[in-house]
């Protein structure tokens, strides 16, 4: 028989909770660790709790696949699709990439070494891969770049962003260390140097607050 805090707890837990433990436990330890017993246990719940929100263990890593997507992709179409300038554009992609609540280096990851062995994965990987160069092509041939030429840097940005993850720079630097690069990376980004007014007022806007990591 289940005791009132057991059940207080499965009736409190949502679908969110479960999507939420699933990706700690995809990026600390794998696909292969995303079990129901595992998390149930973790949760300090029943396993029946996880069936109020998910048909079976397929659906929960369909929803960790969806909330990648929707997190990590669509954070970056949006911000150079609202771009009004190219130097705002670059540097708005840039803080989307520190600002990890709002795109998960740690969940691209796992999601990537996870599609190592999944096909049907890598195929969704792929294509989101594509939609993120994509959207940063259109953003450079908009502010005057031609073809192929957008797409070659929009490649560029993404796939040396990717790497810079995969290899753990960030943690190699400090943040002083980062902006004293910015010009250095638009400039190879872009072929172009950035205005010096707008270089000050994002160090700025940076200055005042804390770290994300």
């Amino acid at each position: 028989m289940l005791d009132n805090d057991t059940t207080d707890r499965n009736s409190r837990l949502t679908r969110d909770d479960w999507i939420e433990a699933a990706q700690t436990m995809l990026i600390d330890s794998g696909v292969e660790a995303v079990q129901i017993t595992v998390l149930a246990r973790a949760l300090s719940v029943t396993r029946g709790s996880f069936y109020w929100h998910f048909d079976n263990r397929e659906a929960l890593l369909d929803a960790l696949i969806h909330r990648w997507r929707t997190r990590n992709t669509n954070v970056m179409v949006d911000t150079v699709s609202d771009a009004e300038t190219l130097d705002d554009g670059i540097l708005a992609l840039f803080a989307v990439w520190t600002d990890h609540r709002r795109f998960d280096p740690d969940l691209d990851q796992a999601i990537r070494d996870w599609a190592r062995y999944d096909d049907a994965l890598r195929e969704k990987v792929k294509a989101e891969d594509a939609a993120r160069v994509q959207a940063v092509s259109a953003f450079f041939e908009r502010f005057g770049y031609p073809q192929p030429e957008a797409f070659i840097r929009a490649r560029v940005i993404c796939f040396t962003q990717i790497t810079y993850y995969a290899l753990d720079v960030a943690n190699d630097e400090t943040l002083e260390e980062r902006l004293g690069y910015l010009e250095a990376y638009f400039r190879s980004f872009t072929g172009r140097d950035i205005q010096p007014d707008t270089v000050a007022a994002y160090r700025n806007i940076l200055a005042r607050e804390e770290p994300v990591t």
